[in-house]
């Protein structure tokens, strides 16, 4: 294994992070549309379905800081799309830690790599900080009637939060294990165990 990213490991990158903030924003943005009181549980739902891209990119990518370098660019993405520190700092705290779960197993020890990807899905905590914190102004730029505000912003509590914390975790390890069922052809070349 190389130690050093190659231009192919930043277009893989690149490609599964297209792919990856698509399919979160189109998850998140129709459950949340559907009913405000799926906000927490909609990074829940989404780190479970979108644990296979993951898992599949860190089979593909077994190099030093590509987790970070995956992560630091979707959470410079939310920076741009929100304007809030919340999940920058919340990002980026998570996706250092997953990068180090996922070396201290060399990126081939599953359950490390699924545990890295937990906190590497803990981003959506500085999102749902940032609404708690300065939610309704976010909300009014964002054009919201104050009917609909009023709503969003009655399940932003920090019980809710802790729910979310849980939902987020169990969520994304069960993704995980169904990433490896999926992907389990990549795994083995991977060397994955």
């Amino acid at each position: 294994m190389k130690e050093k990213m190659q231009i192919k490991d930043y277009i893989t990158i690149g490609l599964i992070l297209a792919i990856y903030f698509i399919g979160y924003n189109f998850m998140v943005g129709t459950l949340v549309v559907m009913s405000t009181k799926l906000l927490f549980f909609s990074q829940g739902i989404a780190s479970l379905i979108l644990a296979p891209l993951y898992m599949l990119f860190v089979a593909k990518v077994q190099k030093k800081w590509a987790i970070l370098t995956f992560g630091a660019v979707m959470v410079t993405i939310l920076l741009v799309t929100t304007g809030g520190l919340w999940p920058v700092i919340f990002g980026y705290i998570g996706v250092i830690i997953a990068e180090f779960i996922s070396r201290s197993g060399n990126y081939k020890s599953f359950i490390k790599n699924n545990i890295g990807y937990i906190f590497f899905s803990y981003w959506f905590i500085g999102v749902a900080l940032l609404y708690y914190f300065i939610g309704e102004k976010v909300l009014i730029n964002a054009g919201l009637s104050d009917e609909h505000i009023r709503k969003f912003m009655a399940y932003i509590t920090i019980p809710n939060l802790i729910i979310g914390i849980i939902v987020i975790a169990l969520c994304a390890f069960i993704g995980g294990f169904i990433g490896r069922a999926m992907l389990k052809k990549h795994f083995e070349r991977a060397g994955i165990v």
